[in-house]
């Protein structure tokens, strides 16, 4: 699994996310959308933390982990129709 810098430190400040997990999103995506500079967005459900949905963002190549965190407004984006 490549990651940045950043991605690394993200993790010493987020400690509750496992690197299994971002890479089982990366795998397993409900959702994937480029964002505007280019990095994309993925986003899964991690039944191991409460049912809660992960979104993990990588660079331009797909692959390598720039960020990632506990989206908590997907479900209330989902609900409203927001989100595929």
């Amino acid at each position: 699994m490549k990651t940045t810098a950043y991605f690394e430190q993200k993790l010493l400040d987020r400690p509750e996310i496992r690197r299994e997990w971002c890479q089982r999103v990366l795998g397993n995506a409900l959702k994937t959308q480029a964002q505007s500079n280019g990095r994309i967005s993925h986003w899964a459900v991690i039944p191991d933390y409460g049912d809660r949905v992960l979104r993990v963002i990588t660079l331009e190549d797909g692959e390598t982990i720039h960020n990632a965190y506990f989206d908590r407004n997907f479900r209330s984006r989902l609900q409203q129709g927001l989100e595929p």
